[in-house]
């Protein structure tokens, strides 16, 4: 026989498995290992849904909250606080990746546009206009050739 394990329990075992989740994540992101954060999201997401499900459960009875043990309200604040920083760690890590991967896709954006030539053509008095998108001139379509004789 199985004895039933409490609310506060299971919040303690969530919070700690999702916490030990997010270091790894972060470990991940330290070292740019995206195929190992790809294979943290399933996880991270249903022990996210489990966590939210056990506080959202245990805040809607605070009788129970009020006859937890003192034994129990300190393992609940040691996990949750370890629980605090390492979410603060792991979010801070996810934006500066998101930082990095924004840089580099500007870059990459630079590239390729320093990579397009410059079109220029005649100007209203025949000689040579300047560049189009340069700072002399408002940047607009490159003229386009037509020709009409058959």
């Amino acid at each position: 026989m199985v004895a039933e394990r409490s609310p506060f329990d299971e919040l303690i075992d969530v919070a700690s498995r999702l916490t030990g989740l997010m270091e790894r994540e972060n470990a991940c992101l330290a070292k740019h290992d995206t195929a190992g954060i790809k294979g943290l999201a399933d996880e991270k997401l249903a022990l996210t849904r489990a966590y939210t499900t056990r506080v959202r459960d245990l805040s809607k009875d605070p009788a129970r909250l009020k006859a937890v043990t003192q034994v129990v309200r300190d393992e609940i604040k040691k996990v949750m606080a370890r629980f605090d920083e390492v979410a603060r760690q792991n979010e801070m890590a996810l934006k500066a990746a998101r930082i990095v991967n924004e840089r580099v896709l500007q870059a990459i954006v630079e590239a390729a546009n320093a990579q397009q030539p410059r079109v220029s053509g005649y100007s209203r008095s025949g000689g040579m206009a300047k560049a189009y998108g340069s700072a002399a001139r408002v940047p607009s379509a490159p003229p386009v050739a037509v020709n009409i004789s058959s």
